[in-house]
């Protein structure tokens, strides 16, 4: 089990840093009553807010739904998730509910259609106390702060984080050289959750990196690197640090956010690569299982497990991924298997667009079902593809592009 669970503090008491965030957030919870602010917490990872979310619902005996913002960014799909939490105060068996909603900062991209905005009406006048976390106050969220009581969260102080190291190795019956405690405190800059890995990591025989060696990179560097690194420590740092996530794919997403999953980039990197079948079974063995964490996770709301999932995958992946030539790739066909489909769809875009409408469906259920049968009829019909096209769609090049899917259909 990791550390950083297994020593999160229960108790808002036993937590270290931020005490004034934490009277206030305590104060707060105390003193709510129905259409109360509610709370938000802002400060960089690993300083103890969803840590001091949980503890004040342990402590004032409520039943926490938590939520993470980023997975659920517009407008429809926010609504949905937030409004069964906000119109039921207590749960089936009578304990009061308050609503954790983590990560509200991810929710303010362009792509986020009126998640924000939607985010910012239903917090008016919550019904539950409702407790949200972001990693910065910046000037995207500021209509959210408005509304809402912001305690601003700080990096933990190196003496503290001492303090805290001593006494979970005392409860590991683990012991550090002062030289590495150190090291460890000082590379963590504030962030007890990095702290305890690099610890844990430490204390298993393995060397640690520091955090400023290596800020978030762009996902293809970080596959790459992880393929082509000596050690799994750096493979590790690779994947941990990479520019990416692991999105419920229930609620879709842009396609910057689908380039950045990162079990899809993974799978779609290895089996485009060549690579020896039984390696391949393996590889794809351990994302299998990594995607159902995954997939729980989101389902049942337990997103402080993702965390865990880049360790998971790197330490599964390595042994088998080593010298087999695995490089970044952003799709899972080799570029001679997908070239001709992806220039058929450039063909056919327009007339499955000019069909859409009418039919009342997507471009990809009459590319599906209704075009085949068009191409069919105009077979047997011997109808001709450039006049119909005319006719019909104004454009002579649509004719053209049903002509080529006709050669195609008797060429079968």
């Amino acid at each position: 089990m990791m550390w950083s669970e297994k020593h999160r503090p229960k108790k808002v008491q036993e937590m270290i840093g931020n005490e004034d965030a934490r009277l206030a957030a305590l104060k707060w919870l105390g003193g709510w009553v129905s259409g109360s602010k509610p709370l938000l917490l802002v400060g960089p990872p690993g300083s103890g807010k969803t840590t001091l979310a949980h503890a004040l619902a342990r402590q004032l005996d409520y039943h926490m739904v938590e939520m993470n913002a980023s997975d659920t960014r517009n407008r429809d799909n926010l609504q949905a998730m937030l409004l069964p939490a906000l119109r039921n105060t207590a749960n089936l068996f009578g304990k009061k509910i308050m609503l954790f909603l983590d990560e509200v900062d991810g929710i303010s991209g362009r792509e986020d259609s009126g998640g924000l905005d939607i985010l910012v009406d239903l917090m008016k006048e919550p019904t539950v106390p409702v407790i949200m976390a972001a990693n910065t106050k910046s000037t995207k969220i500021k209509d959210l702060a408005k509304v809402c009581k912001a305690v601003e969260f700080r990096p933990v102080p190196p003496r503290l984080l001492m303090l805290f190291l001593d006494h979970v190795l005392r409860s590991e019956g683990i012991k550090l050289g002062p030289g590495d405690k150190i090291s460890i405190v000082n590379n963590s800059r504030g962030d007890i959750r990095s702290m305890l890995n690099s610890a844990q990591s430490r204390a298993s025989g393995y060397a640690t990196v520091s955090n400023k060696d290596m800020i978030d990179i762009d996902i293809a560097d970080g596959i790459n690197g992880y393929f082509n690194a000596c050690s799994i420590e750096q493979a590790t740092q690779f994947i941990s640090k990479a520019d990416a996530s692991y999105p419920d794919p229930r609620y879709g997403g842009s396609p910057e956010e689908r380039r950045k999953d990162m079990l899809a980039a993974l799978f779609s990197s290895i089996v485009s690569s060549h690579v020896e079948q039984d390696d391949l079974a393996s590889l794809l063995d351990v994302l299998s299982k990594a995607d159902m964490m995954v997939g729980r996770a989101n389902a049942r709301r337990e997103w402080h497990l993702l965390k865990y999932v880049s360790s998971m995958i790197a330490s599964g992946l390595y042994k088998k991924s080593r010298q087999k030539g695995i490089k970044y790739s952003q799709y899972a066909m080799p570029w001679p298997v997908m070239g001709p489909i992806f220039a058929r769809s450039q063909s056919t875009r327009k007339i499955l667009g000019e069909l859409a409408p009418t039919l009342h469906t997507s471009r990809s259920s009459v590319g599906s079902f209704v075009f085949p049968y068009l191409i069919k009829l105009i077979i047997d019909e011997k109808v001709d593809p450039v006049e119909l096209a005319v006719d019909n769609f104004y454009d002579e090049s649509v004719g053209e592009s049903i002509a080529k899917e006709i050669e195609k259909a008797k060429r079968k």
